[in-house]
């Protein structure tokens, strides 16, 4: 679903509401566009994507309405009440109302037609199903020596985590929370996800690492609970409950969870000081910022390791280059195939696929044996077979990385302009169950995935190079999840995954095994495609110079 699918008065007054930081809105304007949330529930979905994409909000539907209910709750007892008079409400202060009030005051609907399956990409859950229908509310993202003591600890850096208890018997290991915000404990810690914005800490040793956009996210302990406020703080929990709290950067509102004549209300601890608490009193302390882990110690791999990560590589590379170029081999090359490249039988149409050995797509200076990209003309697909598939019928995570770049035409017909990585099943040839990224014919970003089709703005160029990095999660008994991100040339690539994708699909069920990579170029287009690969940690997939370490091996 795209925005030109909506109402055409929806878009200005989303961007009004939104995107003009000098602009005001009238009530009257606000009403209308509550007006359409109300009554369009594609305008609803359009309207919290957004917001995930540009404030870091929780994805699950469900779980960010009843975090904003809570929320304005809170709120509404301490706002007075509105004037009478017609009123005009600046941008910063609408983007608050818009995203809390205006979904507080339609939550019983929404979650209404979010269990009704009447939400674009929600669908009835099948009773026969075995897997588990919890919401997934952070992910491990890294960790250094671990040793866990909970009955189901994790497994590997990037598995998605649900509402469960953890306890980290030593080491160190970073979540991050659907919301984006990030905790770092030190062991012995035991821990609690409760949910994208809060978690329970029963003792232990931790870092919170917040940002201003973030809802505020709450640390409750034994005695006291703990709200950032666009923070980076530390706190040392006691077996008594007793805490030591070191605030390094904004500020902290501490409240005890049972109200008492010594603390009658919340206080707030600015960046800079340090305190000792519980719930009766409040003493200075020094603060001292070198007696937390405040990021995750890196460990060096070493270069086995950085081989087995990367599974699947494929630069296009001829194994030699020829004179004239076009006659230059290419299907047979990298790693992690059983096959060469193939297209199927097209009924003696010539083959339209075309290597440039001397090209890249990478940002990055790659080595000779790296040089090579594959170029796709007019609907023709490419297929090859994995030696290891993306199984998502057990305990896994799979990241994939490729370019892809659409190139400019003089075609006037712009039908049918797409393109596209698929991982498919080899044994279900008709309309196979896919796993899908690329660009759609409206030039969005898209992901498929299970029940889902995706499409996120703004349009991807022509001519431009995008790097898409997929990440999938997949599970024997819980739900599996997909993310994707279309990053544009000028846009760095961190090391690490991002707290934003562009597409995220909601929690769905999926037990295929795909074992076949496809490249398609849809008719009337041309794409350039280079440096795809598989493997099992972000790193490993866009890492410069992990394909050169592998293909010397």
């Amino acid at each position: 679903m795209s925005i030109q699918d909506l109402p055409p008065e929806f878009e200005p007054l989303l961007n009004r509401l939104l995107n003009s930081p000098d602009e005001e809105i009238s009530q009257s304007e606000f009403d209308q566009f509550q007006a359409f949330l109300s009554t369009n529930p594609e305008a609803m979905q359009y309207y919290f994507d957004y917001l995930d994409i540009n404030l870091g909000l929780q994805s699950d539907l469900k779980a960010r309405l009843e975090a904003l209910e809570q929320t304005f709750k809170e709120q509404n007892a301490q706002q007075p009440q509105p004037s009478p008079h017609p009123i005009v409400v600046r941008r910063t202060a609408m983007l608050r109302y818009s995203a809390v009030a205006s979904c507080s005051l339609l939550v019983g609907l929404l979650l209404a037609w979010s269990f009704a399956g009447f939400l674009p990409g929600n669908q009835t859950p099948d009773p026969q199903s075995s897997k588990e229908e919890r919401t997934y509310v952070a992910t491990l993202t890294r960790s250094t020596d671990c040793v866990w003591g909970s009955e189901s600890p994790p497994e590997f850096s990037g598995q998605r985590l649900m509402s469960e208890d953890l306890v980290l018997e030593q080491g160190v290991a970073e979540f991050r929370f659907d919301t984006g915000v990030r905790l770092i404990i030190e062991g012995p810690t035991k821990i609690n996800l409760v949910t994208s914005s809060r978690a329970k800490l029963d003792y232990g040793k931790l870092v919170l690492h917040g940002y201003d956009p973030a809802p505020e996210f709450s640390l409750i302990t034994p005695l006291l609970t703990f709200q950032d406020i666009g923070t980076e703080y530390g706190a040392q929990i006691h077996r008594d409950g007793e805490v030591d709290l070191h605030v390094f950067a904004g500020a902290v509102r501490v409240a005890p969870n049972q109200k008492n004549d010594q603390f009658l209300e919340s206080v707030i601890i600015q960046k800079g000081q340090a305190r000792h608490l519980n719930d009766r009193k409040i003493e200075d302390i020094q603060l001292e910022p070198e007696l937390f882990k405040r990021e995750v110690p890196g460990t060096p791999q070493n270069l086995q390791a950085q081989r087995q990560e990367l599974r699947v590589y494929d630069s296009f590379h001829p194994p030699e280059i020829l004179d004239p170029e076009p006659a230059s081999p290419w299907q047979n090359t990298g790693i992690g195939w059983v096959n060469p490249w193939r297209t199927p039988k097209s009924g003696g149409r010539a083959n339209l696929g075309l290597s440039r050995p001397h090209e890249s797509l990478a940002r990055t200076e790659v080595a000779p044996s790296q040089l090579g990209l594959l170029e796709l003309r007019g609907e023709i697909s490419f297929f090859r077979k994995l030696k290891q598939p993306v199984r998502m019928d057990m305990n896994a995570i799979y990241y994939i990385s490729f370019y892809m770049q659409k190139i400019k035409t003089d075609l006037k017909n712009q039908s049918y302009q797409y393109g596209n990585f698929a991982l498919l099943p080899s044994d279900q040839q008709e309309d196979p169950p896919k796993i899908r990224i690329g660009m759609s014919i409206n030039n969005y970003a898209i992901l498929q995935a299970g029940p889902q089709i995706i499409e996120r703005a703004p349009p991807l160029q022509s001519g431009e190079t995008y790097l898409f990095v997929t990440k999938i999660v997949a599970s024997e008994k819980a739900s599996d999840q997909v993310f994707m991100r279309a990053f544009a040339e000028a846009e760095p690539i961190p090391d690490q995954e991002p707290p934003v994708w562009t597409c995220v699909t909601t929690p769905f069920e999926d037990s295929n095994v795909f074992d076949v990579v496809r490249l398609h170029a849809g008719k009337n287009s041309a794409y350039l495609f280079d440096e795809v690969r598989i493997g099992s940690t972000w790193s490993s997939v866009v890492d410069p110079d992990r394909p050169r370490l592998v293909l010397e091996q």
